[in-house]
């Protein structure tokens, strides 16, 4: 039987589609769910419904109906199939059936070539081509594994089930993955904090993956916390299944959709671009979604953002609630950073309510450190102590050393912030006991170092703690912590005109804006003006391609007092900084007259 709708030709019998006269390659899944809907174009079909006439016995997760029909919207447009809330999908063209000896080309088509003398022609042609294609399936050389190593620890104070190589069955039998094991000294938890850094600990050859996990058992079911990582590139989410197998089962989808969006392809770092490229491709790919709406956040498109995280909360079921406790997090934090602390308090509110019932530590970790800061930005002290007070009893409840060696040092932070010198020291002193006594990785030494430089009154007594710092592994954990203490060193060594001390911290290329902005910072202090302004106008550029706003002002600012020969240019920077700078920084700066008197 052929089924003709809009443009295209589909034969029942041969499973092939044409578009005119072109053949249109369609993938097993696709093929048998476009004709399960052309078969049926007037009924609405559920999930489970399409999940048991297209993968029947297999055991997969309802995601991939959804990948399928984004797939199949790609080809026939976004218009073919609609989407009925709770309910499910429907096609939306017109079917209509054709003879079962009619060639696989569309009405006006036959009827131009009816009496052609190139029908026969076109037909063998068409034949041949066909024919080409399916021995070329047969003889293409199958593309490459992707090599993961499961990484197995045995971190005695690390308490939560981890993946084991017994859990990788569903990994390792499949076409896509190799799977094999390395031994790492480091906590999963570790991992997932400085995921660069775990990947070059355990030494894989250059194109091997790193791949991790956690198990949190709930109430309905598991959640699997995963973790991806090959040098810069890195990735983490939640699968969840009614028993540790199944939701392996859905690790393994996921890492497929994540094969199909070529994430594996490269080890560079991904960036906005690619992201919403991939969300194109898969619009209801939750943790795609997730990812773009995070560094939408950073992009300061907070807004946009809000949009993506809205259609995350619109998910329902128990297997959403990671996803729906991240975007309730994430609103919050914006409200958080737009000061409009009610708004935020509520996203929390409804984030402890996606998480409780069930067990996802990093999650509660989250909603713990979110809500410290808050109660500290409102001034509720006494209820910021206690929640940092019921954080770490509830870490040494769970035996989550690292967890409690953050939260002590956060509680050593606020108390510092609120001039509660008792708990300042107290819980800095825990934090280091943590340290030592669970051998946590020397990452996490960078901010107990950064604090005993600060409680120093001497500049002088602090330069040993900023130059250990410098030599600890720069992890998505304590960037800043390194950032800072550069800086520092910096300010000091300029104080003093050691300037061959300040030009050695700047080893090798130098590619962030604010260690540009520094160097340039060195050659001003000696008045070397022409060797500063090409470094300021790097950090400028590059600082506004990764919406640093900081280290774009400064520089900003640095260009403008040097332009003093060119009005032109000087005019150009002082615009720069009016129309993004707040009122605050540029009265802090002194750049508030120039704008009056420009005006």
């Amino acid at each position: 039987m052929e089924l003709l709708f809009s443009q295209y030709q589909y034969s029942c019998h041969k499973r092939v589609l044409y578009k005119r006269d072109e053949l249109i390659v369609l993938k097993r899944n696709q093929t048998l769910l476009l004709e399960y809907f052309l078969l049926n174009p007037n009924d609405i079909h559920s999930k489970d419904d399409i999940l048991d006439v297209v993968w029947q016995n297999k055991v997969v997760s309802e995601q991939v109906v959804f990948q399928t029909i984004s797939q199949l919207r790609a080809i026939f447009g976004e218009q073919s199939i609609k989407t009925y809330s709770k309910k499910g999908y429907k096609w939306q063209y017109p079917v209509t059936k054709g003879e079962v000896n009619d060639p696989l080309l569309p009405p006006q088509n036959i009827a131009k070539n009816k009496k052609s003398p190139y029908v026969l022609y076109t037909a063998i042609s068409s034949v041949f081509i066909l024919l080409i294609l399916l021995l070329a399936s047969q003889w293409q050389t199958p593309s490459p594994q992707i090599s993961l190593h499961l990484a197995v620890n045995d971190h005695v104070s690390d308490s939560r089930s981890k993946l084991q190589p017994s859990d990788i069955n569903a990994l390792s039998n499949h076409a896509l993955f190799s799977v094999k094991t390395v031994v790492v000294p480091e906590s999963n938890q570790q991992h997932f904090l400085s995921p660069q850094q775990a990947w070059k600990s355990a030494q894989l050859p250059q194109q091997s993956w790193l791949i991790w996990g956690d198990i949190y058992p709930s109430e309905q079911g598991v959640f699997l916390h995963y973790g991806l990582s090959k040098n810069a590139r890195h990735w983490q989410g939640y699968t969840f299944g009614e028993t540790a197998e199944t939701a392996m089962l859905a690790l393994r989808e996921q890492l497929n959709r994540l094969h199909d969006l070529k994430f594996f392809s490269t080890s560079k770092p991904i960036r906005l671009a690619e992201l919403q490229t991939m969300h194109t491709s898969a619009p209801s790919n939750e943790e795609v979604t997730l990812l773009l709406a995070k560094h939408l956040i950073h992009a300061k498109q907070p807004d946009i953002a809000m949009v993506h995280l809205d259609k995350l909360l619109d998910n329902e079921g128990y297997a959403q609630k990671a996803y729906r406790a991240q975007a309730q997090w994430l609103i919050g934090m914006i409200y958080k950073m737009r000061k409009q602390h009610q708004q935020s308090a509520h996203r929390l509110t409804l984030m402890s309510k996606e998480l409780k019932q069930t067990s996802l530590w990093p999650l509660q970790h989250d909603y713990i450190n979110t809500s410290a800061w808050l109660h500290y930005e409102q001034g509720n002290i006494a209820a910021m102590f206690r929640v940092l007070e019921e954080a770490i009893t509830l870490t040494k409840q769970q035996q989550e050393p690292l967890a409690q060696f953050e939260f002590h040092m956060l509680y050593s932070i606020l108390a510092k912030k609120v001039d509660n010198t008792v708990k300042q020291y107290a819980q800095l002193n825990k934090a280091q006991a943590l340290l030592i006594e669970h051998n946590l990785s020397d990452s996490n030494k960078a901010i107990v170092y950064f604090h005993f430089a600060l409680f120093t009154e001497d500049n002088a007594l602090a330069l040993p703690y900023l130059k250990r710092i410098l030599n600890i592994p720069r992890t998505a954990s304590n960037y800043w912590v390194l950032d800072h203490a550069l800086e520092m060193l910096v300010t000091y060594y300029i104080e003093v005109r050691d300037f061959e001390s300040a030009h050695a911290l700047f080893d090798g290329a130098i590619k962030q804006p604010a260690q540009l902005l520094l160097k340039a910072r060195v050659l001003l202090a000696q008045d070397l003006i022409d060797d500063a302004r090409p470094l300021l106008k790097e950090a400028f550029n590059k600082a506004r391609l990764t919406h640093n706003k900081p280290a774009s002002l400064n520089s900003a600012l640095a260009l403008y007092q040097l332009a003093y020969s060119t009005p032109e240019i000087k005019r150009e920077y002082l615009a720069f900084l009016q129309t993004n700078g707040s009122q605050q920084w540029l009265e802090q700066h002194g750049v508030t007259s120039a704008i009056a008197l420009e005006n």
